[in-house]
């Protein structure tokens, strides 16, 4: 092996530059902002509406999806996470309903790849 890359040194170099080339992908994949699950996105307030009463409240958003987690079954688009409005019905929805139907999507989708609907 040694004599080979003696003969051939630029081929050495192109093998390292893909490990690098890989490498810098690999962590700039994995630090993507828009990951549903960095701690930056999972630690943002999130602005969430009784859909009976109109009241809104703040919440992290990692608490917000842990609790449409750990329900039975898919979420309901219509529901949501229990409202202290509405006493205790799944009436919270997020205010951007655009968010709330990317987030609603999203677990189901996790909840039927686990097994949890």
């Amino acid at each position: 092996m040694r004599e080979f890359l003696k003969k051939y040194p630029w081929l050495g170099w192109l093998v390292a530059a893909v490990c690098l080339g890989a490498s810098v992908f690999i962590l700039m994949r994995g630090s993507s902002s828009n990951a549903p699950d960095t701690i930056e996105k999972l630690s943002e307030t999130v602005t969430i509406r009784c859909t009976e009463t109109g009241n809104e409240w703040t919440m992290r958003r990692g608490d917000f999806e842990h609790m449409l987690l750990s329900q039975n079954g898919l979420i309901d688009p219509t529901q949501g996470i229990p409202s202290k409005f509405a006493d205790g019905r799944p009436t919270g929805v997020l205010v951007d309903t655009k968010d709330w139907t990317e987030t609603v999507n999203r677990i189901n989708a996790m909840k039927k790849r686990y097994g949890r609907n």
